[in-house]
């Protein structure tokens, strides 16, 4: 079948700008997980080109707002983790966890803010969580977490109970568009060519493109299952397992989300959760934050809490290789588009999910499109 978005949208930056302005702004957009915030701390992340402070209120629940200052317009924060409250490194200024400036060097020579400073709050963006999982919209109008997420939800809370720690964690570019990147996670089909040497030799799950088992009900986000081989699997049970203790959620199977637009979260038996946000820097760049998080196990022996850190160390390893593998595909399929002039052929059952995002992707830009107009 013939796919839906033309090459002229992987490159075009003016079409980019139209994702920011629709896509993006009307959707949730996943920025962080809850405890990433703990102890005071605060995130900065860049939303489709427009940067967001995220960090929990008194309740734990969290807030968004513009990172620009209030006073003279300086960037509050950089990208990633930071200790404390705000504070403005021009000035320092000092906001609280409802963006209130409440600390300002010399301050009677900004009488209006003291008098009032619930009117120099940083500008607040829509923010909600399901279980560890933030997500901002930018549009002031829309649909609730819950409903935007639809059985997702249900996922996303259930994944993260006993989320405890991330086990590794890095921020690396893709010389390609963001839509090639999600693209490239939603099939098996390149495997064998692209990944021969790590996902190939991986033993565990079952072989064959028939094995998994996609789920396209939702109009914008899919998923899928792929069992676990049934004679590895009763090894694990028995031989492994019972060392590692207990986890809160055990599943036979690998799985594999995409929260649409740009969020995937894989995991394989639940002891760890790969989670993964792809951000359009520009027509031709994608930022990919990646963040391997780590589960609390119970009745776990002191063999099982080695074994259990040499998984993480191993999964690190590969990890770091299927992305350098995929980075490369990528940035080929990117330099392909660059001149391309028709759209791509999309395989029947072993790209489902591509062509499944084709159509969320350009029902998306069509609806936004007409709330703009």
């Amino acid at each position: 079948m013939q796919g839906l978005i033309t090459p002229t949208q992987y490159r075009c930056a003016d079409h980019l700008k139209k994702e920011y302005d629709t896509v993006f702004r009307h959707c949730w957009n996943f920025v962080g997980l809850k405890l990433e915030l703990a102890n005071g701390k605060h995130l900065g992340v860049l939303v489709a080109g427009t940067e967001v402070i995220i960090q929990l209120d008194k309740n734990g629940n969290p807030r968004a707002y513009r990172n620009v200052c209030s006073h003279r317009h300086a960037k509050l924060c950089e990208h990633g983790s930071h200790d404390g409250p705000v504070r403005c490194p021009y000035h320092s200024w000092l906001y609280n966890e409802d963006g209130v400036p409440v600390g300002i060097p010399q301050p009677q020579a900004f009488p209006d803010v003291v008098a009032n400073p619930e009117a120099y709050k940083l500008e607040e963006f829509s923010c909600e969580s399901a279980g560890q999982f933030i997500f901002v919209r930018l549009s002031k109008e829309g649909s609730s977490l819950k409903v935007y997420l639809n059985g997702e939800y249900d996922f996303l809370c259930k994944a993260s109970q006993g989320m405890s720690h991330i086990h590794h964690e890095f921020r690396s570019d893709v010389d390609a568009n963001w839509k090639v990147v999600i693209e490239n996670s939603l099939e098996g089909y390149h495997v064998p060519a692209v990944h021969n040497k790590t996902f190939m030799k991986v033993d565990g799950m079952q072989r064959g493109y028939d094995a998994p088992v996609d789920h396209l009900e939702h109009p914008l986000h899919s998923s899928i299952t792929h069992p676990a081989e049934p004679g590895w699997l009763a090894s694990f049970e028995k031989r492994t397992a019972p060392k590692l203790g207990v986890w809160d959620w055990y599943f036979p199977h690998y799985t594999h989300h995409l929260i649409f637009p740009n969020l995937t979260i894989t995991s394989f038996l639940g002891y760890s959760y790969h989670i993964q946000r792809f951000e359009p820097t520009a027509a031709g760049l994608t930022t990919v934050h990646s963040r391997a998080v780590g589960m609390r196990f119970e009745q776990q022996s002191p063999l099982g809490e080695k074994t259990i850190v040499q998984i993480y160390a191993d999964s690190k390893a590969f990890t770091d290789s299927v992305f350098a593998e995929d980075g490369t595909v990528c940035k080929t399929v990117q330099q392909g588009l660059n001149s391309a002039v028709n759209p791509a052929v999309i395989g029947l059952g072993i790209e489902s999910r591509v062509a499944h995002f084709h159509q969320a992707y350009t029902s998306m830009i069509a609806a936004t499109s007409e709330m703009k107009e």
